[in-house]
């Protein structure tokens, strides 16, 4: 059974990710940096990424064949506010994996999740490909941007097996609330359980956002390692950009016809990356055979759905 290694293996696409892969019989061993497992039978490590003795133990006794290499700060306040300990962990911590990577004699493969917030700023309709200008703006797309840059020297000066996502919106049940499908699924939740008051707060409702289902996201890393290319790129990403209003629409008619629910817009802008700029996915499909799989709808359903189950 080959063995598969999570970073951040406690977040929403983390444990999709191990799910999945136990699934496909691979061991899997986690890495996050609270004190327990969110998830039952995985073999668990509570450890900092940037610790690169600690990470060269976890190596030699795990012995992987794959890793994934989810852990990262991704939240823009917390960038501000902290933005040494941020990219400590997003370029220290992936520095230090490389490391132990080339030091490591278990011939791993690693995927290291980066963004779409790599690309410059859309400038037109067409959907983006791994050869569009990279230019990130903000924090987190100048830290995922140097961690390719990085992670490709790591490449071609060690030949270490590293491939790397740029991965589009994503989203689906069981996401936290600070996310705008899950907020909104959310807050409809609340008002059709009578815990909420019939109104609902958004931000900007205008912009088309590229989303992808969670679970299509975690086929296409899973793809990526068993039939992408070394040092490559890929988009992950849906091909199409969705309307917010058509979402937030789609999820407000989940509540019962007799409640009338007044949307209220608020100054902030919705927690969406890279709003108008839309993914290709076609070297992902070309190299790996995956295209995404999951409707809109069939998310938005299974997105509210949780949330009934889940109100306190």
């Amino acid at each position: 059974m080959s063995v598969a290694l999570i970073t951040g293996v406690n977040g929403f696409v983390g444990r999709l990710l191990a799910k999945s892969l136990s699934a496909h019989n691979r061991k899997i061993v986690g890495i996050d940096i609270q004190a327990k497992s969110v998830l039952p039978d995985i073999q668990y490590y509570k450890a900092d990424i940037c610790d690169i003795d600690i990470m060269a133990d976890i190596f030699g006794k795990t012995q992987p064949q794959e890793i994934y290499h989810l852990a990262a700060v991704s939240s823009p306040s917390y960038f501000h506010t902290e933005p040494f300990n941020s990219f400590r962990i997003n370029l220290m911590g992936s520095i230090s994996l490389f490391e132990v990577m080339k030091k490591s004699a278990c011939n791993s493969v690693m995927l290291a999740v980066g963004s779409a917030k790599q690309y410059q700023e859309p400038a037109g309709a067409d959907p983006v490909t791994e050869s569009g200008i990279l230019n990130p703006s903000g924090y987190y797309g100048v830290s995922k941007y140097a961690v390719e840059m990085i992670g490709r020297y790591y490449v071609q000066q060690h030949n270490l097996d590293i491939r790397f996502t740029r991965s589009f919106n994503h989203t689906g049940p069981g996401q936290a609330d600070n996310f705008v499908c899950s907020d909104w699924a959310r807050q409809v939740a609340l008002i059709a359980s009578g815990m909420q008051k019939p109104e609902i707060s958004v931000g900007n409702t205008k912009a088309a956002i590229d989303f992808t289902d969670a679970r299509d996201v975690i086929e296409a890393y899973r793809l990526i390692v068993q039939n992408g290319r070394k040092g490559e790129a890929y988009n992950v990403c849906n091909g199409k950009g969705i309307d917010l209003k058509y979402i937030l629409d789609y999820l407000t008619k989940k509540c019962p016809s007799k409640i009338s629910i007044c949307v209220k817009q608020e100054k902030f802008d919705v927690n969406a990356a890279n709003a108008g700029l839309i993914g290709n996915y076609d070297k992902l499909h070309k190299e790996t055979g995956w295209s995404p799989q999951i409707p809109i709808e069939k998310t938005l359903d299974d997105i509210y759905a949780w949330w009934i189950n889940n109100l306190t």
